[in-house]
Formats: structure tokens, sequence, C-alpha cells
């Protein structure tokens, strides 16, 4: 797992309404020099999530990035057991190639729904695992790094109908 730097860049917070209860969680990891087509990033939770969430992917990319969308593959898991997979597809870009994503520089930060109301059915630790699966048009295989994903991060934020 040598491009995801995670020493600086994995940012957990937990924001408070009143004692103690949690309405949010985000992990942030850092791609460094392409997001390598066999690589997984894994988040993990430990604590017990016992309130309905949505469960969000927040990417950060730069020009550097040759696709109008991305492809990924999503897992949950824990103890070895997969309990869903996943595979997605989300606008990065509009049909005149602007960027969707959040910023002021060359930089853009998206934010991708994955799961709407989830809630575990199962003890932690709850292990998400992403990789990424894009293709050029006519290729069987992806490149071995996909360019211009700086970070991946994950969100999972309370339903306000709680």
């Amino acid at each position: 797992m040598d491009t995801v730097k995670c020493a600086l860049s994995i940012i957990i917070f937990y924001l408070s309404s009143s004692c103690g209860d949690i309405n949010a969680i985000r992990i942030d990891k850092e791609i460094l020099n392409g997001w390598d087509l066999e690589e997984s990033i894994k988040f993990e939770i430990s604590d017990t999530i016992d309130f309905s969430s949505n469960i969000f992917f927040y990417l950060r990319n730069n020009n550097e990035y040759p696709f109008s969308n991305i492809f990924l593959i999503a897992s949950l898991k824990s103890n070895q057991k997969v309990y869903e997979t996943d595979t997605l597809e989300y606008m990065m870009a509009d049909i005149k190639g602007k960027w969707l994503g959040k910023g002021f520089s060359d930089i853009k930060e998206s934010k991708l729904l994955w799961k709407r109301n989830w809630k575990p059915f199962f003890s932690p630790p709850y292990i998400f695992e992403i990789k990424q699966a894009n293709r050029k048009i006519g290729q069987i295989k992806g490149d071995k790094y996909l360019s211009g994903i700086l970070s991946l991060g994950l969100s999972i934020e309370k339903t306000s109908n709680e």
C-alpha cells in the first residue's frame, strides 16, 4: 500500500450534537503517484454504529484525471466475511468536461453517495474496501495507475430521521 499515505492524512471526526452522540465519522486517505489498479483502499471502523446513516465517498481529483466518470468496486466486510459488494459509476465531469466537484483551484472534491439509510446488521469491525475499476474504451484491462486521483474519503453521516 505504498501509494496510499495514511500517517497524516487519516482524519476521523465525530461531530457531536449532545452528550457524546456521534453524528458523523469521516476518514480520508491520500493517494500518491496514481491509484494502482490492484490496490484497494480500506477503511476500518471499530466503533458500533447503531443509527441509520448515509455513506458517502469524498473523492479529490485534479486536472490530470483523464476520465469524465469513475467506476468503483466497493465492499463491506467484517472479520473476513463479505456482506455486500457493489460496482458503482459516478459522473466526475459534465458533458463539456467541467468538473462537478467543489473547489476553487484545479483540485475538486466530489461527495458521492454510496448507501442511503444504512444501518449495520452485524457487529464491528466494519471494513470498507474500495478499488478503482476504470478502463479506456476497448480495453479489457485498465491502466496500471489511475492518475489525477489525490485522495479518497469515507463518511458515515447520521440521517436526520432518527
